[in-house]
């Protein structure tokens, strides 16, 4: 299969230069493009990979193509824009769409694609860049069981676990359903431990008893590290591209009538983050803005 399947890949950010290269290191002709970094596509073609410079060519090229960008917008462009996928597409070809973007926009997408002989599916991602360089990324794949089936072997390039959740757009739901309980979490990390520092607490001895328990979450070791070193290794997600879930999240609700109490609380506080720290700040240094509040 490697010697035959070709692949393109669309967004090569923190996350994606990581997927591509695993990918093109496991023989699969790579096709890649990049609208301003082109250090990583670079990078990617001293390791055999093609560059490419429109959606159009690289749908021409390829059997199955990934796209891993931050928005809905962006990768409505790739797909339908002049020289978008469906403008070079061929009858067969898989749009792979491993972005966190609004679910009802895929589903638009996958219907027009879908007119063309074009099959789209989404397969967002979880877990961070350090298990992206790693190829220990978590994918939630939505789409026809033989459509997965097929991409399955790409995919298991960079990916530790593999889960089937359903028909086209129940992967990106799940996703931020996802992202809402982590990016929760995470609030509530920052909050408690501004607590501590306005109660005199020791934030040290506040992780310490608190990942022995039933207070303890996979944030809570990334946030301490920002608060008690200064450094944000762990969780390099950031502010903005949290937000754009959340605002996703909250929208998608609305279209299925259904209320929620703490959403609306957490669109408030990244949104704060946002104004105090700025989009590109990474999640865990929304710390900041618990202490300036109360400063």
């Amino acid at each position: 299969m490697k010697e035959t399947t070709r692949i393109g890949f669309i967004g090569l950010g923190l996350m994606g230069r990581e997927m591509a290269g695993h990918i093109v290191r496991s023989g699969y002709p790579l096709a890649v493009m990049v609208h301003r970094n082109r250090e990583p596509l670079e990078a990617l073609c001293t390791e055999g990979a093609v560059e490419v410079t429109t959606a159009a060519e690289m749908a021409r090229h390829s059997d199955i193509v990934f796209i891993c960008v931050p928005t809905s917008e962006q990768v409505r462009e790739i797909v339908t824009g002049e020289q978008g996928l469906l403008a070079g597409g061929q009858d067969g070809l898989v749009v792979v769409d491993c972005s966190t973007v609004h679910p009802e926009s895929t589903e638009r997408l996958a219907e027009l694609a879908s007119l063309q002989g074009i099959t789209l599916v989404d397969a967002p991602l979880a877990r961070t860049p350090k298990e992206a360089r790693e190829g220990r990324l978590n994918v939630m794949v939505g789409g026809e069981e033989n459509t997965v089936a097929l991409i399955r072997p790409v995919i298991e390039c960079f990916a530790e676990n593999i889960f089937h959740v359903g028909k086209l757009g129940s992967a990106h739901k799940l996703k931020l359903i996802n992202n809402f309980l982590s990016l929760g979490a995470a609030a509530l990390v920052s909050e408690a431990a501004g607590m501590a520092a306005s109660m005199e607490v020791d934030q040290h001895k506040l992780l310490e008893i608190c990942s022995q328990g039933g207070a303890n979450s996979a944030m809570l070791a990334p946030i301490m590290e920002w608060v008690l070193k200064g450094e944000c290794t762990r969780l390099q997600f950031s502010i903005g591209n949290a937000e754009k879930d959340m605002r996703y999240l909250t929208e998608t609700l609305v279209n299925y009538q259904t209320k929620a109490s703490m959403l609306p609380a957490l669109c408030e506080y990244l949104n704060h983050a946002m104004l105090d720290i700025g989009p590109d700040a990474f999640v865990p240094q929304s710390y900041d803005t618990c202490t300036r509040r109360n400063a």
